[in-house]
């Protein structure tokens, strides 16, 4: 009769659902078999099912027997309290019971990760097919979360995005309250009924929030086995949001890239391409800007039997600077039509840019005409000095006479005159040059600049290829931390 119990009880092993019932129904019969006061059921150990029989007391007080089995290499244990020894057919018995219980699980195990597999793989081609909404989260997370609601089956599930009070995406009522949230984001919340995962491997990216799965019966709650999938599905919704936050930087970071091309290929155009062709003159200007877009620019211009030089530079760097610089740039070609005194010009200037610029944002500036008899007049407003470099090899300084443009509109700047001579050298120049460092921190400087004026004997053009080789040879390779700008001029009179 046991026997024939233990194989029926084998038999509906391999077709249950709840395996608690099985081990209580086998300890049962162990004790109808064995008159014991008590018998436990251990799996790896512990125990998960204890039943308690109405043995004789003499039954209790005799010796425990405690059976052994190894079954799909996991080890379980019979034990007994008191009563008879078991038979050998009723031992070989719970054994098959055991071994069908084992094969269940296992099955429900491979099911399941079967189930997880074919998820992965469906999350895999969705975030696929939805690649085009990278650049929308909200609706990126709405399809991600629609395959998870789907799979589990709740009545209640949303997705928060970043530090979001109102979800991204979702079904039902919220489910947390904005404490919870809170809580929630900074450690998960596992409950019977509810599940709250935060999102994010090294910064927060959001919340996923899940409740009352459904069964046949209601609400039944989350199992082991649903708590390893919303935390392995949460990894991949942060893997896939991630992803969308890095892709939209990089089309972000692409954009920029273009439009600071373009815009440094506007600058290009405007600084002049080529120096005028006068006789009395050999003028070389170049630039080399630490970034796409130079804060320095530079101007060299046929006015007349004159030439005019101009050099700009504004603070900062990037866009901002070289849209300032540029504005200059537009502003000396139209008010030198104006037939002005420099000092006039620049007060102008001056008076623009106090009202056209935010307060951070200012630019040194330097101007020079020369005529066509050797006649300078120069003016500086916060730049450095003006350098010129007699036959000699003396060099001469017109420094600034007033505040950089753009800082206070405070009236005049003051022009100097100068006589040059055949063979004389005017140098206007960006602090990029001055400012140079070498791999210890210190500054090229002005004096470096003067004395490679100094020993370098030549045109325009050799002072040049000299202060750029100076330069580079200080900094031992090291990038420029400035734009350096430079306009060079060699009077032939």
């Amino acid at each position: 009769m046991i026997s024939s119990e233990l194989f029926s009880l084998a038999e509906s092993a391999l077709g249950a659902s709840d395996p608690g019932d099985l081990h209580q129904r086998l300890l049962d019969l162990a004790l109808r078999q064995s008159g014991a006061g008590t018998s436990e059921l251990l799996h790896k150990g512990r125990m998960i099912a204890r039943c308690t029989g109405a043995a004789p007391r003499e039954c209790v007080e005799s010796s425990q027997q405690v059976f052994h089995f190894r079954i799909l290499e996991e080890d379980w244990s019979l034990k007994l309290e008191g009563g008879r020894d078991l038979d050998a057919d009723f031992v070989g018995g719970a054994r098959v019971v055991l071994q069908a219980i084992s094969l269940q699980d296992a099955l429900k195990r491979a099911r399941f990760d079967t189930r997880f597999h074919l998820w992965e793989l469906e999350v895999i081609r969705s975030i696929a097919a939805n690649i085009k909404h990278l650049d929308e989260p909200e609706k990126l997370a709405g399809e991600l979360l629609g395959h998870l609601i789907a799979l589990l089956g709740v009545r209640g599930a949303q997705v928060y995005l970043g530090d979001g009070e109102k979800p991204a995406a979702g079904l039902g009522e919220e489910i947390l309250s904005p404490d919870e949230r809170r809580k929630a984001r900074d450690q998960a919340l596992i409950e019977e009924t509810r599940m709250a995962i935060p999102l994010g491997s090294t910064e927060n990216l959001g919340l996923l929030v899940l409740a009352e799965k459904e069964a046949r019966s209601g609400i039944e709650a989350f199992a082991d086995q649903d708590r390893r999938l919303v935390e392995l599905f949460a990894l991949q919704m942060t893997v896939a949001l991630e992803y969308a936050a890095f892709a939209r930087k990089s089309l972000e970071r692409d954009r920029l890239e273009r439009e600071l091309q373009v815009a440094a290929t506007i600058q290009r155009h405007i600084l002049p391409q080529e120096p005028p062709k006068l006789p009395d003159f050999e003028i070389v200007a170049r630039s080399k800007p630490c970034l796409h877009v130079a804060g320095d620019t530079f101007d060299t211009i046929e006015c007349g039997e004159d030439l005019v030089l101009a050099i700009t530079d504004v603070s900062g760097k990037g866009v901002g600077a070289g849209l300032i610089a540029s504005g200059i740039h537009a502003g000396i070609r139209l008010l030198l039509g104006e037939d002005l005194y420099l000092s006039d010009l620049t007060a102008r200037l001056n008076s623009y840019l106090c009202g056209a610029t935010d307060d951070n944002r200012f630019a040194t500036f330097a101007m020079a005409r020369i005529s066509k008899d050797g006649r300078l007049w120069a003016v500086n407003a916060g730049h450095c000095p003006i350098l010129v470099r007699k036959r000699n090899s003396e060099v001469h300084q017109i420094v600034s006479s007033g505040l950089p443009l753009g800082i206070m509109d405070l009236g005049g700047y003051r022009s100097e005159e100068l006589q040059l001579e055949n063979g004389d050298l005017l140098l206007l120049y960006t602090d990029g040059f001055t400012e140079a460092e070498n791999p210890e921190g210190e500054e090229f400087g002005l004096s470096r600049v003067i004395e490679t004026l100094e020993r370098t004997p030549g045109g325009a053009e050799v002072a040049a290829d000299a202060l750029f080789n100076a330069i580079d040879d200080y900094a031992e390779g090291r990038a420029l931390a400035d734009d350096a700008t430079l306009v060079v001029v060699e009077y032939r009179g």
